[in-house]
């Protein structure tokens, strides 16, 4: 189809020969081969000159129109091949958006504006779920957590706050200890948004000397600083899940020694180019808490976040 359209342009087996690379005997056997399998004669030959017939010209619209659509598909496949373009479904608990997803969205849609990022502010076991089912791309999950078929690596760490109304007799204090909270009521994730989450920070409190007087738990952190701020407990939340709340609250760091919450970034293999490209965009910001305390392992790059991890 492309030689004919060639010498349709040229009217000249040389020059179109010559124009398509190849040797004239070739071009007459394409062009023999195209009539043969439409089953009328499209181009008029003689010594002296070449034209196309009445089916000749109505077949080289139509193949000019198939050829172009044909460029682009080859086009649009490749774009959407290298990560070019392409639509991205992304999960994220609220911790992940604060601390580098919204900047790492903005750094990539500067470099790839084609992409077009969905986000969703979803709990871990439903990122999981929906990467499984394929409504996710990718998600980015509270740590521990697995699934088969889905690779899960750590790319950040946050500390833990205590979300305090003001007035309350801890309010004053720079920081709290789990043992400062003794007796307490306690405000937890519950442990269905998390399970190991909510398992790990659990023990991590219970080794540090936390005795609560009563655990209330929530499915939301806005709803937890709420309850806190009008003095039903104290609320313990990752210290980047919400980067602002009620204007009754006071916020102080929790100390948990050596126990931080892991961010995870989820996916299902084989990952696409567009997925590499878009990590790659992560590690590019620079991660931090609210407090400005740098917590995310920014060293590593995007190949480094996909690898196996020993």
């Amino acid at each position: 189809m492309k030689s004919f359209c060639v010498l349709g342009e040229t009217l000249h087996f040389g020059r179109a020969a010559a124009r398509l690379n190849i040797v004239q005997p070739a071009l007459s056997g394409h062009i023999k081969q195209l009539e043969q399998h439409v089953g009328v004669q499209l181009v008029e030959r003689s010594r002296h000159h070449v034209r196309l017939t009445a089916a000749g010209c109505d077949f080289l619209k139509n193949s000019r129109e198939i050829l172009n659509s044909l460029d682009r598909s080859v086009e649009s496949a490749r774009n959407v091949g290298t990560g070019f373009v392409g639509t991205l479904r992304i999960g994220a608990v609220s911790s992940a958006i604060n601390l580098f997803l919204a900047r790492a969205i903005r750094l990539f849609e500067d470099s790839w504006p084609d992409v077009e990022i969905c986000l969703t502010a979803i709990d871990s076991c439903k990122q999981i779920e929906g990467i499984a089912e394929g409504r996710f791309d990718l998600g980015f999950v509270r740590m521990p957590i697995s699934q088969d078929g889905i690779t899960i690596r750590t790319i950040a760490q946050e500390a833990f706050d205590v979300c305090l109304p003001h007035g309350h007799p801890l309010a004053s204090r720079t920081h709290l200890t789990p043992r400062a909270l003794r007796g307490q009521t306690i405000l937890m994730l519950a442990r269905e948004n998390a399970p190991g989450f909510h398992d790990a920070l659990s023990a991590a409190c219970h080794q540090n000397g936390l005795m609560p007087g009563r655990i209330k738990y929530f499915r939301e952190f806005t709803s937890a600083v709420q309850m806190a701020s009008v003095g039903l407990g104290a609320a313990i939340v990752p210290a980047c899940a919400m980067s602002s709340g009620s204007d009754g609250i006071c916020r102080l760091p929790l100390d948990l020694g050596s126990y931080q919450s892991d961010i995870g970034a989820a996916w299902a293999e084989p990952a696409s180019p567009l997925l590499h490209n878009f990590l790659a965009s992560i590690t590019a910001v620079s991660v931090a808490t609210a407090r400005g305390a740098v917590i995310a392992r920014t060293e590593l790059s995007a190949a480094e976040v996909m690898a196996e991890t020993p």
